[in-house]
Protein backbone atom coordinates (compact mmCIF):
# COMPACT_ATOMS: atom_id res chain seq x y z
CA UNK A 1 0.00 0.00 0.00
CA UNK A 2 1.03 3.62 -0.59
CA UNK A 3 1.79 5.54 2.36
CA UNK A 4 2.15 9.18 0.24
CA UNK A 5 0.57 9.73 -2.90
CA UNK A 6 2.64 11.84 -5.20
CA UNK A 7 -0.05 13.50 -7.14
CA UNK A 8 -1.03 17.68 -7.34
CA UNK A 9 -4.59 16.73 -6.14
CA UNK A 10 -3.89 14.91 -3.08
CA UNK A 11 -2.80 15.49 0.54
CA UNK A 12 0.73 13.22 1.53
CA UNK A 13 -1.25 10.70 3.58
CA UNK A 14 -4.21 10.23 1.31
CA UNK A 15 -4.97 6.93 -0.39
CA UNK A 16 -5.22 7.52 -3.87
CA UNK A 17 -8.78 7.43 -5.50
CA UNK A 18 -10.77 8.35 -8.73
CA UNK A 19 -14.32 9.15 -10.00
CA UNK A 20 -16.39 8.06 -13.05
CA UNK A 21 -19.44 9.57 -14.74
CA UNK A 22 -21.76 6.84 -15.08
CA UNK A 23 -22.52 9.24 -18.64
CA UNK A 24 -20.24 10.43 -20.55
CA UNK A 25 -17.07 10.49 -20.90
CA UNK A 26 -16.44 7.68 -18.77
CA UNK A 27 -13.08 8.38 -18.03
CA UNK A 28 -11.58 8.36 -14.91
CA UNK A 29 -10.41 11.43 -12.93
CA UNK A 30 -8.76 11.77 -9.40
CA UNK A 31 -10.73 12.61 -6.50
CA UNK A 32 -9.48 13.74 -3.48
CA UNK A 33 -12.09 13.00 -1.13
CA UNK A 34 -11.36 11.73 2.33
CA UNK A 35 -13.90 8.90 2.52
CA UNK A 36 -11.47 6.20 1.46
CA UNK A 37 -8.74 7.41 3.41
CA UNK A 38 -10.99 7.26 6.76
CA UNK A 39 -12.74 4.20 5.69
CA UNK A 40 -9.30 2.59 4.66
CA UNK A 41 -7.79 3.54 8.05
CA UNK A 42 -10.62 2.50 9.92
CA UNK A 43 -10.75 -1.08 8.54
CA UNK A 44 -6.71 -1.45 9.28
CA UNK A 45 -7.06 -0.16 13.02
CA UNK A 46 -9.36 -2.89 13.62
CA UNK A 47 -7.00 -5.49 11.79
CA UNK A 48 -3.87 -4.15 13.82
CA UNK A 49 -4.33 -6.68 16.40
CA UNK A 50 -4.27 -9.49 14.25
CA UNK A 51 -0.91 -8.75 12.43
CA UNK A 52 2.89 -9.05 12.84
CA UNK A 53 4.86 -6.67 14.35
CA UNK A 54 6.45 -5.35 11.80
CA UNK A 55 2.90 -4.95 9.69
CA UNK A 56 1.62 -3.29 13.15
CA UNK A 57 3.92 -0.67 12.58
CA UNK A 58 3.23 0.14 8.91
CA UNK A 59 -0.57 0.47 9.98
CA UNK A 60 0.06 2.51 12.51
CA UNK A 61 2.26 5.22 10.37
CA UNK A 62 -0.76 4.87 7.79
CA UNK A 63 -3.04 5.67 10.42
CA UNK A 64 -0.45 8.42 11.64
CA UNK A 65 -0.18 9.84 8.02
CA UNK A 66 -4.05 9.92 7.75
CA UNK A 67 -4.89 11.07 10.96
CA UNK A 68 -2.45 14.33 10.05
CA UNK A 69 -4.78 14.99 6.40
CA UNK A 70 -8.75 15.15 8.53
CA UNK A 71 -7.99 18.64 9.44
CA UNK A 72 -8.72 19.68 5.80
CA UNK A 73 -11.83 18.52 5.64
CA UNK A 74 -13.44 19.74 9.18
CA UNK A 75 -15.49 22.13 9.40
CA UNK A 76 -14.67 25.47 8.84
CA UNK A 77 -15.67 26.23 12.53
CA UNK A 78 -13.68 23.78 14.30
CA UNK A 79 -16.44 21.77 15.29
CA UNK A 80 -16.22 17.75 14.59
CA UNK A 81 -17.68 17.08 11.42
CA UNK A 82 -16.59 16.67 8.09
CA UNK A 83 -16.84 16.76 4.15
CA UNK A 84 -16.44 14.47 1.73
CA UNK A 85 -14.23 16.92 -0.60
CA UNK A 86 -11.79 19.14 1.23
CA UNK A 87 -13.52 22.17 3.01
CA UNK A 88 -12.35 25.11 1.44
CA UNK A 89 -12.04 23.66 -2.47
CA UNK A 90 -14.25 22.76 -5.44
CA UNK A 91 -16.18 19.92 -4.99
CA UNK A 92 -16.66 17.51 -8.02
CA UNK A 93 -12.81 17.99 -9.19
CA UNK A 94 -11.91 17.76 -13.08
CA UNK A 95 -15.68 17.44 -13.57
CA UNK A 96 -16.69 20.25 -16.51
CA UNK A 97 -19.69 21.55 -14.22
CA UNK A 98 -20.04 20.26 -10.87
CA UNK A 99 -16.95 21.75 -9.66
CA UNK A 100 -17.94 25.53 -10.17
CA UNK A 101 -21.61 24.57 -8.22
CA UNK A 102 -20.75 24.51 -4.79
CA UNK A 103 -22.52 27.40 -4.14
CA UNK A 104 -25.83 26.16 -5.34
CA UNK A 105 -25.04 22.27 -4.43
CA UNK A 106 -22.85 23.14 -1.05
CA UNK A 107 -21.26 20.57 0.53
CA UNK A 108 -22.61 20.03 3.65
CA UNK A 109 -20.84 17.89 6.19
CA UNK A 110 -22.02 13.76 6.24
CA UNK A 111 -22.55 11.51 8.75
CA UNK A 112 -20.48 8.80 7.24
CA UNK A 113 -17.43 10.33 6.82
CA UNK A 114 -17.83 12.05 10.02
CA UNK A 115 -18.04 8.96 12.38
CA UNK A 116 -15.30 6.87 10.20
CA UNK A 117 -13.07 9.88 10.88
CA UNK A 118 -13.47 9.84 14.65
CA UNK A 119 -13.21 6.44 14.76
CA UNK A 120 -10.00 5.79 12.62
CA UNK A 121 -8.24 8.49 14.98
CA UNK A 122 -7.66 9.65 18.40
CA UNK A 123 -10.02 11.62 19.35
CA UNK A 124 -11.98 12.23 22.73
CA UNK A 125 -15.46 11.82 24.25
CA UNK A 126 -16.20 15.53 23.86
CA UNK A 127 -16.17 15.23 19.68
CA UNK A 128 -17.87 12.21 19.96
CA UNK A 129 -20.37 14.04 22.33
CA UNK A 130 -20.35 17.48 19.54
CA UNK A 131 -21.15 14.62 17.10
CA UNK A 132 -23.48 12.99 18.45
CA UNK A 133 -25.92 16.21 19.36
CA UNK A 134 -25.77 17.31 16.05
CA UNK A 135 -26.75 13.88 14.52
CA UNK A 136 -29.97 14.24 16.61
CA UNK A 137 -30.38 17.93 15.80
CA UNK A 138 -30.81 16.81 12.28
CA UNK A 139 -32.82 13.24 12.09
CA UNK A 140 -35.60 13.14 10.89
CA UNK A 141 -38.96 14.85 12.56
CA UNK A 142 -36.54 16.90 14.56
CA UNK A 143 -36.60 20.00 12.14
CA UNK A 144 -37.69 18.35 8.92
CA UNK A 145 -39.51 15.22 7.66
CA UNK A 146 -38.09 12.92 5.14
CA UNK A 147 -39.92 12.22 1.60
CA UNK A 148 -37.31 10.13 -0.03
CA UNK A 149 -38.09 6.82 1.89
CA UNK A 150 -41.15 4.39 1.86
CA UNK A 151 -44.15 5.84 3.46
CA UNK A 152 -44.30 3.19 6.02
CA UNK A 153 -40.70 4.50 7.16
CA UNK A 154 -41.06 7.98 7.39
CA UNK A 155 -42.14 8.36 11.14
CA UNK A 156 -38.88 7.05 12.43
CA UNK A 157 -36.83 9.60 14.20
CA UNK A 158 -33.87 7.90 13.25
CA UNK A 159 -30.97 9.71 11.95
CA UNK A 160 -29.98 11.62 8.66
CA UNK A 161 -26.68 11.28 5.94
CA UNK A 162 -26.38 14.79 6.25
CA UNK A 163 -25.35 16.89 8.77
CA UNK A 164 -25.99 20.34 7.55
CA UNK A 165 -29.68 22.18 9.75
CA UNK A 166 -30.90 23.48 6.16
CA UNK A 167 -30.91 19.37 4.54
CA UNK A 168 -33.73 17.43 4.21
CA UNK A 169 -33.36 13.81 6.12
CA UNK A 170 -32.39 11.35 4.04
CA UNK A 171 -32.05 7.82 4.80
CA UNK A 172 -29.07 5.58 3.69
CA UNK A 173 -29.05 1.91 5.40
CA UNK A 174 -25.21 1.19 5.03
CA UNK A 175 -24.62 4.86 6.68
CA UNK A 176 -26.72 4.20 9.36
CA UNK A 177 -25.39 0.64 10.08
CA UNK A 178 -21.76 2.97 10.04
CA UNK A 179 -23.72 5.84 12.69
CA UNK A 180 -24.84 3.12 15.26
CA UNK A 181 -21.20 0.91 14.95
CA UNK A 182 -19.59 4.35 16.08
CA UNK A 183 -22.47 5.09 18.63
CA UNK A 184 -22.18 1.46 20.52
CA UNK A 185 -18.28 1.69 20.36
CA UNK A 186 -17.76 4.90 21.70
CA UNK A 187 -19.87 3.76 24.40
CA UNK A 188 -22.89 6.89 23.76
CA UNK A 189 -25.99 6.86 25.69
CA UNK A 190 -28.56 5.72 23.43
CA UNK A 191 -31.21 8.10 22.38
CA UNK A 192 -34.61 8.22 21.18
CA UNK A 193 -32.53 8.73 17.79
CA UNK A 194 -30.77 5.38 18.56
CA UNK A 195 -33.87 3.19 18.76
CA UNK A 196 -35.33 4.19 16.43
CA UNK A 197 -32.35 3.87 13.84
CA UNK A 198 -32.06 0.37 15.19
CA UNK A 199 -35.93 -0.57 14.61
CA UNK A 200 -35.84 0.85 11.23
CA UNK A 201 -32.51 -1.25 10.22
CA UNK A 202 -34.67 -4.14 11.61
CA UNK A 203 -37.84 -3.51 9.97
CA UNK A 204 -35.67 -2.79 6.63
CA UNK A 205 -33.74 -6.34 7.27
CA UNK A 206 -37.12 -7.91 7.96
CA UNK A 207 -38.59 -6.78 4.59
CA UNK A 208 -35.50 -8.09 2.86
CA UNK A 209 -35.01 -4.24 1.46
CA UNK A 210 -31.31 -4.69 0.55
CA UNK A 211 -32.32 -7.69 -1.61
CA UNK A 212 -35.97 -6.13 -3.08
CA UNK A 213 -34.99 -2.73 -3.70
CA UNK A 214 -30.89 -2.05 -2.42
CA UNK A 215 -30.90 1.06 -4.43
CA UNK A 216 -33.54 2.79 -3.07
CA UNK A 217 -32.89 2.74 0.58
CA UNK A 218 -29.18 3.06 -0.07
CA UNK A 219 -28.47 5.37 -2.49
CA UNK A 220 -24.90 5.87 -1.80
CA UNK A 221 -23.36 2.49 -1.86
CA UNK A 222 -26.25 0.81 -3.78
CA UNK A 223 -25.31 -2.63 -4.35
CA UNK A 224 -26.98 -5.48 -1.94
CA UNK A 225 -23.62 -7.55 -1.60
CA UNK A 226 -21.84 -4.06 0.30
CA UNK A 227 -25.35 -3.14 2.09
CA UNK A 228 -25.26 -6.80 3.75
CA UNK A 229 -21.67 -6.29 4.46
CA UNK A 230 -22.33 -3.33 6.10
CA UNK A 231 -25.33 -4.85 8.70
CA UNK A 232 -22.84 -8.07 9.27
CA UNK A 233 -19.82 -5.82 10.30
CA UNK A 234 -22.24 -3.62 12.78
CA UNK A 235 -23.46 -7.45 14.20
CA UNK A 236 -20.52 -8.80 14.04
CA UNK A 237 -18.70 -6.70 16.55
CA UNK A 238 -21.69 -5.97 18.84
CA UNK A 239 -24.84 -8.03 20.04
CA UNK A 240 -28.12 -6.00 18.55
CA UNK A 241 -31.20 -8.44 20.11
CA UNK A 242 -33.49 -7.02 17.23
CA UNK A 243 -31.11 -7.92 14.19
CA UNK A 244 -29.58 -11.53 15.72
CA UNK A 245 -33.05 -12.67 15.18
CA UNK A 246 -32.83 -12.28 11.57
CA UNK A 247 -29.02 -13.92 11.23
CA UNK A 248 -30.42 -17.35 9.74
CA UNK A 249 -32.34 -15.10 6.69
CA UNK A 250 -29.09 -13.21 6.35
CA UNK A 251 -26.97 -15.74 6.02
CA UNK A 252 -28.88 -17.35 3.76
CA UNK A 253 -28.93 -14.50 1.46
CA UNK A 254 -25.32 -13.74 1.76
CA UNK A 255 -24.76 -17.37 0.28
CA UNK A 256 -27.39 -17.07 -2.43
CA UNK A 257 -25.70 -13.67 -3.80
CA UNK A 258 -22.06 -15.53 -3.13
CA UNK A 259 -23.16 -18.35 -5.51
CA UNK A 260 -24.30 -15.75 -8.09
CA UNK A 261 -21.46 -13.12 -8.04
CA UNK A 262 -19.15 -12.63 -10.60
CA UNK A 263 -17.00 -9.96 -9.21
CA UNK A 264 -13.92 -11.14 -6.96
CA UNK A 265 -14.52 -8.15 -4.79
CA UNK A 266 -18.55 -9.08 -3.92
CA UNK A 267 -16.92 -12.91 -3.52
CA UNK A 268 -14.38 -11.42 -0.93
CA UNK A 269 -16.62 -9.24 0.98
CA UNK A 270 -19.94 -11.69 1.32
CA UNK A 271 -17.10 -14.06 2.55
CA UNK A 272 -16.08 -11.93 4.93
CA UNK A 273 -20.16 -11.20 6.11
CA UNK A 274 -20.67 -14.50 6.55
CA UNK A 275 -17.39 -15.25 8.74
CA UNK A 276 -18.76 -11.92 10.86
CA UNK A 277 -22.46 -13.78 11.09
CA UNK A 278 -20.39 -16.86 12.41
CA UNK A 279 -21.67 -18.69 9.68
CA UNK A 280 -19.20 -21.03 7.67
CA UNK A 281 -18.00 -19.12 4.30
CA UNK A 282 -16.08 -21.75 1.65
CA UNK A 283 -12.23 -20.75 0.66
CA UNK A 284 -10.99 -18.14 -1.56
CA UNK A 285 -7.21 -18.60 -2.25
CA UNK A 286 -5.78 -15.91 -4.53
CA UNK A 287 -2.36 -14.65 -5.28
CA UNK A 288 -1.42 -11.13 -5.38
CA UNK A 289 -0.98 -11.42 -9.20
CA UNK A 290 -4.27 -13.19 -9.64
CA UNK A 291 -6.17 -10.70 -7.58
CA UNK A 292 -4.04 -7.47 -9.35
CA UNK A 293 -5.24 -9.05 -12.58
CA UNK A 294 -9.06 -9.57 -11.36
CA UNK A 295 -12.04 -7.83 -12.46
CA UNK A 296 -11.52 -5.66 -8.93
CA UNK A 297 -10.30 -2.82 -10.65
CA UNK A 298 -14.28 -3.15 -11.97
CA UNK A 299 -15.43 -3.13 -8.94
CA UNK A 300 -18.01 -0.03 -6.96
CA UNK A 301 -18.22 0.06 -3.18
CA UNK A 302 -19.40 3.57 -3.32
CA UNK A 303 -21.63 5.50 -5.43
CA UNK A 304 -22.85 9.54 -5.87
CA UNK A 305 -26.37 10.09 -7.32
CA UNK A 306 -27.49 12.89 -6.83
CA UNK A 307 -31.28 11.63 -6.72
CA UNK A 308 -31.07 10.55 -3.39
CA UNK A 309 -33.78 12.90 -1.77
CA UNK A 310 -36.00 13.57 -4.57
CA UNK A 311 -39.47 12.05 -3.14
CA UNK A 312 -41.11 9.14 -4.87
CA UNK A 313 -41.32 8.65 -7.86
CA UNK A 314 -38.92 10.61 -9.16
CA UNK A 315 -36.18 9.27 -6.75
CA UNK A 316 -37.21 5.87 -8.67
CA UNK A 317 -36.48 7.15 -11.62
CA UNK A 318 -33.96 9.50 -11.51
CA UNK A 319 -31.59 7.03 -8.97
CA UNK A 320 -31.03 5.09 -12.00
CA UNK A 321 -30.50 7.98 -15.00
CA UNK A 322 -26.74 7.12 -15.27
CA UNK A 323 -25.54 10.70 -16.58
CA UNK A 324 -25.79 11.90 -13.55
CA UNK A 325 -24.45 9.08 -11.47
CA UNK A 326 -20.59 8.97 -10.21
CA UNK A 327 -18.60 6.26 -9.14
CA UNK A 328 -15.98 6.07 -6.98
CA UNK A 329 -12.59 3.56 -6.95
CA UNK A 330 -9.83 2.99 -4.41
CA UNK A 331 -7.95 -0.13 -4.94
CA UNK A 332 -6.36 0.07 -1.55
CA UNK A 333 -9.23 0.02 0.20
CA UNK A 334 -9.95 -3.22 -2.20
CA UNK A 335 -6.56 -4.48 -0.76
CA UNK A 336 -8.08 -4.11 2.91
CA UNK A 337 -11.32 -5.70 2.16
CA UNK A 338 -8.88 -8.78 0.86
CA UNK A 339 -7.23 -8.41 4.09
CA UNK A 340 -10.15 -8.52 6.36
CA UNK A 341 -11.67 -11.93 5.13
CA UNK A 342 -8.03 -13.21 5.62
CA UNK A 343 -7.80 -12.09 9.13
CA UNK A 344 -11.45 -12.90 9.69
CA UNK A 345 -10.78 -16.58 8.13
CA UNK A 346 -7.98 -17.18 10.19
CA UNK A 347 -9.65 -16.03 13.01
CA UNK A 348 -12.20 -18.46 12.50
CA UNK A 349 -9.69 -21.53 12.27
Amino acid sequence: MQLTIDDEDFYAGMFYSSRECGGIPHNKQPDNNIFFTAITAFSLKKLSPYLTPVNRTTVEEVISKAAAVYPNFKNRFGNPFYNFWPTNAPIMPHTYYFKYLKGIFGQGEDADDSVMILMASQNDDSSNTVLKKRMAGVSNLSRRKIISTFRKYRNYPAYSTWLGTRMTPDFDFAVQCNIMYFMLEKHLPLSTQDTATLNLLTEMVRNREYIKHPVYISPYYVKSSVELYHVARLMGAFIIPQLEQYKPQLVKDIETLLSESTNVMDQIILRTSLLRLKAAAPPLDLTMEEFEKSNQHKWIFFQARPAFSYPTPFKQVFLHWSYINYYFYCAAFNKTLWLEYLVEKNKNH
